[in-house]
């Protein structure tokens, strides 16, 4: 007899999840920009959250993390990060592809090369990252419900974002797991590993990078080959992942990582999906509900808590199951954010 499929919750971390936090981060597999594994960092993101939440922390600081709870076990299955404002306190670095033209009329020479330059262009927009999950969630939804929650969350609150929000994936790796851009530019600069220069990063030394990276733009076409056909593209575990957040309103605006030229993706608030298509309905409870799925939020503050579920909307109102009101801590006629399965 199959198990049941587990459900799940998402809500802001709480003090007491530190321990189940550092364990996510070090045991399971993490998408877009990695999370510090230590407790220590762990700690750190928490309070900023919470902080946050209490409008305590400053723009430069100011975020959020969402954990995904196993409604039954109340295991942290996985989790997504928020940051409202990147660069303000230590520079955000990215490469931009641009493009150089090399003509000469007498030679009947045209040219158009990428280029690559060190750029501090996505300074002061907001970031989602630090998406992960635990094997056991993975193929459920769990990933589709962190993204839609932290949407929601952003609508929710809105005038603490930037107009402009970016998540950075991870680029391609080899058979070995190296980057091939990493081992062409990277390893030509630092004299560690690519792991060890991502874990200074996420601890904030990241002075280092201008100190250390080449100043001058980089003409892609003089890149071994390996590296040449990665500037841009994503790993392949996270191609889905990419196509998600193309559905949600991303695009890549020709910005790459500095360590292994992944995507970086970048969204318009006003256009992203969970943002321009939620709507604030008034909860009604209805035991038989026939209509489609739905991501529902309840809450404004810590109590702020993501569903996914079928529900059903009519005029101002929003019918939804008791069992999917409970796991939201919501009654009948609070106010909820939704926002519906897209067509």
């Amino acid at each position: 007899m199959q198990p049941p499929p587990r459900q799940f919750v998402v809500r802001l971390a709480r003090r007491e999840d530190v321990e189940a936090f550092t364990a996510l981060v070090i045991d399971a597999d993490g998408a877009l920009e990695r999370h510090p594994e230590s407790r220590e960092a762990s700690h750190l993101s928490i309070e900023t959250s919470i902080r946050s939440l209490a409008g305590q922390a400053s723009d430069a600081e100011r975020g959020y993390l969402l954990l995904l709870e196993d409604v039954h076990s109340a295991e942290i299955a996985g989790c997504i990060t928020l940051t409202c404002h990147i660069g303000l306190e230590q520079p955000f670095y990215d490469y931009r592809v641009g493009r150089i033209v090399h003509s000469s009329r007498p030679l009947k020479s045209y040219r158009c090369l990428d280029v690559l330059y060190l750029s501090n262009d996505l300074t002061g927009c907001s970031e989602l990252h630090s998406l992960y999950l635990r094997a056991g969630a993975r193929g459920m939804g769990a990933a589709s419900l962190l993204l839609k929650a932290a949407q929601l969350f952003i609508r929710s609150r809105i005038h603490e974002f930037a107009p402009r929000l970016i998540a950075e994936l991870h680029g391609v790796q080899d058979a070995n797991g190296a980057s091939p851009f990493w081992e062409s530019v990277g390893r030509r600069f630092f004299r560690v590993g690519q792991r060890e220069v991502e874990r200074l990063m996420a601890k904030g030394r990241k002075a280092f990078v201008a100190e250390l990276m080449p100043k001058h733009p980089m003409y892609v076409s003089l890149l071994p080959t390996a590296a040449q056909a990665v500037v841009g593209e994503v790993h392949h575990s996270n191609v889905g992942l990419a196509r998600e957040l193309e559905a949600d309103g991303f695009h890549f605006e020709n910005h790459v990582d500095i360590f292994d030229a992944g995507r970086v993706m970048e969204a318009h608030m006003a256009d992203l999906h969970g943002v321009a298509a939620s709507r604030v309905l008034s909860a009604r409870d209805c035991e038989d509900v026939a209509g489609e799925h739905w991501w529902i939020a309840g809450g404004s503050g810590a109590d702020f808590r993501v569903v996914g579920g079928t529900a059903a909307a009519a005029e101002d109102e929003l019918r939804i199951a008791p069992a999917l009101l409970r796991r939201l801590g919501a009654r009948a006629g609070d106010k909820l954010l939704a926002l519906p399965l897209r067509p």
